[in-house]
């Protein structure tokens, strides 16, 4: 395992969250199940190719009436066995409409970035090539919670100091981010694209100068407004989507917002 840690960091921290999954969390996420197939309801046919990255469990996506609606679901995430865990669940129809990828959407940089700074290096600016993901094209890409993943658990299980966590973050999670944000839409001809992140979060030790009630009651009335409040606190700001979107001139058509209670006590904003 710490060979294996060493040497794909990134993946090695990702595989094992998932496995930590605690059986309880399907059922304590439904409501944010629900609050992302609102934002699809509308938007899938039956003859869509949909695919989502970062599917893992597929405990925070809807993929029972996904599935049902359309005509094949791509399911991509580096943590093949999380997949299969995802696709297992599902009802013999949806399952034999589920297509697994095994896939690192960064193609190994995280990793390689990682493992430089775990040796004392600065790591190399990775070469991100912005391809489609494999299956391309479909009528709907969804990036699930991935963006603050993509590096930060790797720094956290190789006990890099803070300081310097933070200082590789700020430098290299953009790089990483807006490499995802551009495979996604060259994913689909039309453009349609889903990105869900996680921007702001409370537990206990863990304040923040504003609350979870008042970012939702904000978002009731002015969505931007909201984000701006988000914004105030300590969280994920250099693996937000939101910002490659605006770097790539790519106009967000929609934003919604939702509480997503990761575990008990323990709370995330969701944004899309």
């Amino acid at each position: 395992m710490a060979n294996q840690r060493l040497r794909a960091p990134a993946t090695q921290a990702n595989t094992t969250r998932n496995a930590r999954a605690e059986l309880r969390r399907h059922a304590r996420w439904e409501p944010a199940r629900d609050a992302v197939w609102r934002l699809l309801d509308a938007e899938l046919t039956s003859e869509a190719r949909v695919a989502i990255l970062g599917a893992g469990n597929g405990d925070s996506v809807p993929l029972q009436r996904i599935g049902s609606r359309v005509r094949h679901v791509a399911l991509v995430d580096l943590d093949e066995t999380a997949l299969r865990t995802a696709r297992r669940r599902q009802s013999r129809k949806v399952r034999r409409r589920i297509e697994l990828i095994g896939h690192d959407v960064t193609n190994g940089a995280a990793d390689r970035i990682a493992t430089a700074v775990a040796a004392g290096q600065v790591p190399t600016p990775p070469h991100l090539l912005e391809s489609p993901l494999p299956g391309a094209p479909y009528d709907l890409v969804i990036g699930d919670l991935l963006y603050s993943q993509l590096l930060y658990p790797a720094l956290v299980d190789l006990n890099v100091p803070a300081k310097r966590r933070d200082a590789v973050i700020s430098r290299y999670a953009p790089m990483l981010t807006r490499s995802t944000v551009g495979r996604l839409h060259v994913s689909t001809p039309y453009g349609r694209v889903l990105h869900i992140h996680d921007p702001i979060a409370w537990w206990p030790g863990h304040r923040q100068p504003i609350s979870l009630k008042d970012i939702l009651a904000s978002a009731e009335r002015d969505p931007r407004r909201a984000i701006s409040l988000a914004a105030q606190g300590a969280g994920p700001r250099h693996s937000d989507p939101r910002a490659a979107l605006h770097a790539f001139s790519i106009p967000i058509r929609a934003t919604a917002l939702w509480h997503w209670q990761f575990a008990p006590g323990v709370d995330y904003l969701a944004c899309a």
